[in-house]
């Protein structure tokens, strides 16, 4: 019995914990931190940049606290769900995959697929940053 209670124990923290945790997109103006919510994963941005705030006030009063990454679900070698992209206030569909450790390769397409922008985001480790 203790086995296969130990089996799923694995299993669920294989495709639970890869892409939980604090990531920041490429250009440095915020952090996204990955976490359950409900059945799946969401993505909320815990910090931003006067430059990320300034970009994101357009479709929102406040970019932090903003979950920008819903129902992520995993498929295959991957991770799907919906990406809220507050600078242009639409939401597109997105896959996340994990390149290496520190590395996660967001890519959102919307118009049924036609239109794709894809970003490498880095782990960020330590402390949230206190100032910009």
């Amino acid at each position: 019995m203790a086995i296969p209670l130990l089996a799923l124990t694995a299993a669920q923290a294989h495709t639970g914990a890869p892409i939980e945790g604090y990531w920041k997109n490429p250009i440095g103006s915020a952090i996204i931190a990955i976490a359950p919510c409900g059945e799946a994963l969401c993505g909320k941005v815990v910090w931003a940049s006067a430059r990320g705030r300034r970009e994101a006030s357009t479709s929102t009063r406040n970019v932090v606290g903003t979950t920008v990454l819903t129902d992520l679900h995993p498929a295959q070698d991957r991770w799907t769900g919906t990406l809220f992209i507050p600078d242009d206030n639409i939401h597109v569909s997105a896959k996340l995959q994990l390149l290496d450790e520190r590395k996660l390769k967001l890519t959102g397409c919307g118009l049924m697929g036609l239109i794709c922008r894809t970003q490498i985001w880095t782990r960020a480790d330590g402390p949230l940053p206190s100032g910009d």
